[in-house]
Parts: structure tokens; C-alpha cells; sequence
């Protein structure tokens, strides 16, 4: 079977790869042109290269593929909303179009689980889809909106996978970025650190992924995505703190204060015309101030979903990768 991955030097899309190079698929990239590559040239992978913009491109690279795990997206707390909006949906609209004028036989999104406007409560599949004026969750819900449209109108066979906090090796955002923060002692936590934080080791996702990619009982289907744990934000930073030997966050904001804190930030950025990340934003006091506990029960009954990566042993390969790729050089 020939797959085409985009967004294939990310996190997801990295190890996405290695699993399919693994199975014996035949495995195209697609990458931008700044991307480094060398990962994927020592899995002897088909690169091609170009942007989710470029529609000569995307056509040569979705003819003769199966499957197109569609992995490419712009993923952050902060960043204007233009940006979200050229890669997150109008890139979406492109690969659709790609995807179904080279008649694939399964296309899979991976969106957020985001999308359900961070309710703080668990909530299954059937959950209405809810922006929050967050660049990137809300172009995730367009995007999302736009597939869904997309397969009912031209029934091209697609599957939604909703990850939830994405950890492990290569995790640039919850892992060296949370790191980076205690180091610099400007870590806190929001509500004492107890709020679930619906952590998915990136093993386990890209097993569900697969999964999802290929049952005949997906077609049609969204599943939330996570390793099904009740680590909290606290067990998760404290974790952090350990393996990287920094230490552990021990200011705490209540979740109201926190999110004030951060709408006062980001308008005084905005105000004064500047670009940078604020110390914190209200996307990120969200994400650790409700709880990410999405149940995954859909996947388990339906896909056989059963992660094979504990907590434990999911920060044993972090703290692995940590040290042996030099992530944590200043």
C-alpha cells in the first residue's frame, strides 16, 4: 500500500512515518522546503517537496497513494490568525481536493481535541464542535467542518482523529517548552495542578491512527484520542521537572486569575504590535486549567485500541530522547 504523509517532519507526522516504514508500507512526504529532511532520508521514504499552497504539487504527490494521513498542520498557543487560517483550512481544502481528484481509498485528518472549546467536562464524539476565539483551535474547527463537508458531498472515505496533549520524543511544545519554563523558574500551576491532562504518548496515537486508517468501521467516524490515564497536569510537570533535572513548579494560580492574567498579556502584545509568544496565553490556561479527560472509549470498542505505552515508560523514552538528541542544550 502506498501512503502519503503530510507534515511529515512534525511530531506526529515524524513517527507516523517510522511506524509505516516499519509495517512495510510504501511510505511519500510531503514537506515544506525548509524542513530537514534527514530524518526521512535514512528511512529511504519518497520525499516531495512543497507547501499546502501549491496544488501542481500536492496533485503529483496524492496520484497512485492509497491513504493520505493528512498530519500537516500549524500547531500553537499563539501566532496570528491569518497564519492559522492559510495552513489549518485553506491547506485543508487543498489536499482535499488533491486527495479526491487522485480517487484515494481512505483519507485521515488528524484534528484536535480542541475543537470541543476546552468544557472542562468529559465529552464523547457527539460533542458539537465549539470555537473559543483561539486562533488554532477555531481554524481546527474549520478545518474539521470543511472534511466533514467534503465527505459527505463527494464521499471521499474519511476518518477524524482527535488527539488530546501529545508527549514524547520530538514534542517540542509540551515537552521542551514545559521543560524550558521550569528551568527558568516561570513555571506554574493552574488550580494546584489537578485538573486531568488527558496526555497521549505519541507511540499510542500513531497506533490508533493506523488503526483508524484502516478499518472499513471508520469511514464516517471521529475518535478522541489519549492513553486513557488520570495523570494530572501536577504528576505531569513534577515528571518533567525530574527526568530533566530542573525544579519542580511550585507557584499556583487559581484557573480565573490565570486566564485574566493571560487576556491582559495578550492584549497588551496585541496593543503594542508584537509578534512573540506572551509569557502565557488564555489557550494554554485552558489546556491546563480544565480537564482533557476526552473518553476513548469509541476507539477502544470500535478499533480495538488498547495503548501499549504507560506513563512510566513513556517518560523513560522522553527522557531517552532528551539527553540523546541534546533538546535540552541552552
Amino acid at each position: 500500500m502506498t501512503c502519503l504523509v503530510t507534515g511529515a517532519t512534525g511530531l506526529i507526522g515524524s513517527h507516523l512515518v517510522e511506524q509505516l516504514v516499519v509495517r512495510g508500507e510504501r511510505v511519500r512526504t510531503l514537506v515544506r522546503p525548509t524542513s530537514n529532511t534527514k530524518r526521512l532520508r535514512e528511512l529511504d521514504v519518497e520525499i516531495r517537496i512543497g507547501n499546502l499552497m501549491d496544488n501542481a504539487t500536492l496533485m503529483s504527490a496524492a496520484k497512485g497513494v492509497e491513504v493520505v494521513y493528512h498530519c500537516a498542520a500549524l500547531v500553537s498557543d499563539w501566532g496570528p490568525d491569518e497564519a492559522f487560517q492559510q495552513a489549518n483550512v485553506r491547506g485543508v481544502r487543498n489536499v482535499l481536493g488533491a486527495a479526491t481528484r487522485a480517487d484515494v481509498s481512505r483519507f485521515l485528518f488528524l484534528s484536535t481535541s480542541d475543537v470541543y472549546g476546552f468544557p472542562g467536562t468529559p465529552v464523547d464524539e457527539t460533542e458539537h464542535l465549539s470555537p473559543r476565539g483561539f486562533p488554532y483551535s477555531d481554524s481546527k474547527v474549520d478545518g474539521e467542518t470543511l472534511v466533514w463537508t467534503h465527505h459527505r458531498k463527494v464521499g471521499l472515505p474519511t476518518t477524524i482523529v482527535r488527539p488530546a496533549s501529545v508527549y514524547g520524543p520530538r514534542a517540542m511544545l509540551l515537552v521542551v517548552g514545559l521543560i524550558n519554563q521550569l528551568r527558568q523558574r516561570k513555571a506554574f500551576l493552574i488550580d494546584e495542578g489537578r485538573h486531568i491532562a488527558g496526555l497521549a504518548y505519541v507511540g499510542n496515537l500513531v497506533d490508533l491512527i493506523i488503526l483508524a486508517a484502516n478499518s472499513d468501521n471508520s469511514v464516517g467516524q471521529a475518535y478522541n484520542a489519549s492513553d486513557g490515564s488520570d495523570i494530572t497536569w501536577k504528576q505531569y510537570l513534577d515528571a518533567l521537572a525530574d527526568v530533566a533535572r530542573v525544579p519542580r513548579a511550585t507557584r499556583s494560580r487559581s484557573h480565573t486569575v490565570a486566564f485574566a492574567m493571560a487576556s491582559a498579556w495578550e492584549a497588551w502584545y496585541h496593543m503594542r504590535g508584537r509578534t512573540e509568544r506572551p509569557p502565557f496565553t488564555r489557550m494554554l490556561v485552558e489546556l491546563m486549567g480544565t480537564s482533557q479527560a476526552f473518553p476513548i472509549d469509541k476507539a477502544r470498542d470500535q478499533l480495538g485500541y488498547r495503548p501499549r505505552v504507560d506513563f512510566q515508560t513513556g517518560m523513560e523514552y522522553t527522557a531517552d530522547w532528551l539527553f540523546q538528541s541534546g533538546a535540552l542544550r541552552d
